[in-house]
């Protein structure tokens, strides 16, 4: 990953969403990068994005960054709940743009790559978006809220992301356990279906979002890994690097055999293109590969296979 130089132009950073994944990757990455700013780190349970008085007390803490991560991230849900996701979305994303309006502050607001069909691929920035679910739809309203308001911002459209360990609720967070699970019953194979996605380590997307952040950059900018692998090709170098390729061994199968199980219809395929970025030469968004091996090298998922048999 390239380093930026350290140009701090935000003070006062509020976080939507710090609970999440994501909203603790960008927690961690000003905290690293920036001791000294004043980081407000707001979780769901601290700030309901729907309740606008809520939001507007926040005048008060007078921002000069708005970090808007608060979203409903569970497509599934979306697509059974509409109204609540709309609030949450929408809605939601409404409040914080009055909040920035009223704070003269700028809003980076992080966008899902579920908001394209994937008919057509590299997606780049003029891409025309063409949700599949309610999930992507609110989604990319959410987003043309914050384009046609009157407030500063930058949007940064992410490939499917992992990071944040516990906080995980994404593939790579939900494998994993299922794999040791299934290690612990004696399990040898599993299925895993050939989606192709670009995971994307919330790290990098954090720190590279600063370095935009840093140059004064507005916006629409894709953002996403180097590459693109399924979600068998994943599992095989997740089993790999964990090192347990002798305990199961990954079975690829057609996603189509495995849709029926989910509620909300994805892309089977949607490559986003850094096409600004590399422009800029502000792309340090590095292989899949790299960056899941250094995520996966960490005592919390070393652990939880160390009573397996396993000789580390």
């Amino acid at each position: 990953m390239g380093k930026s130089e350290n140009k701090q132009i935000f003070n006062r950073i509020l976080i939507t969403g710090a609970s999440g994944m994501l909203g603790k990757a960008f927690q961690d990455v000003y905290d690293l990068k920036y001791p000294d700013s004043t980081i407000k780190p707001l979780s769901r349970e601290v700030l309901n994005v729907t309740n606008h008085e809520d939001v507007m007390s926040y005048v008060q803490f007078d921002p000069d960054l708005i970090i808007h991560t608060a979203a409903k991230v569970d497509a599934n849900f979306c697509e059974n709940n509409y109204e609540n996701a709309k609030d949450i979305i929408v809605n939601g994303t409404q409040n914080i743009v009055e909040l920035a309006r009223a704070c003269n502050a700028k809003i980076l607001y992080p966008q899902s790559f579920l908001i394209f069909d994937g008919e057509k691929n590299p997606i780049n920035e003029e891409t025309t978006p063409n949700p599949l679910s309610n999930y992507g739809a609110l989604k990319f309203e959410a987003e043309k809220i914050v384009i046609d308001s009157d407030v500063d911002s930058l949007i940064v459209r992410m490939g499917g992301f992992f990071g944040g360990y516990k906080k995980d609720k994404n593939f790579v967070g939900k494998i994993i356990p299922f794999i040791l699970a299934q290690v612990k019953d004696e399990v040898t194979e599993i299925e895993v279906g050939d989606r192709v996605w670009q995971p994307t380590y919330t790290f990098d997307l954090a720190l590279n979002c600063m370095i935009l952040l840093e140059n004064k950059k507005s916006g629409l900018f894709n953002m996403a890994s180097l590459n693109s692998a399924s979600f068998y090709e994943l599992t095989v170098k997740i089993v790999e690097y964990l090192g347990i390729e002798s305990l199961i061994s990954i079975k690829e199968v057609k996603s189509e055999q495995l849709d029926n199980k989910e509620e909300a219809k994805r892309p089977h395929e949607a490559i986003l293109s850094n096409d600004k970025l590399e422009h800029m030469e502000m792309n340090f968004q590095r292989n899949w590969e790299d960056s899941l091996r250094e995520y996966l090298d960490d005592a919390y998922y070393k652990d939880m296979f160390d009573n397996i048999g396993l000789d580390k």
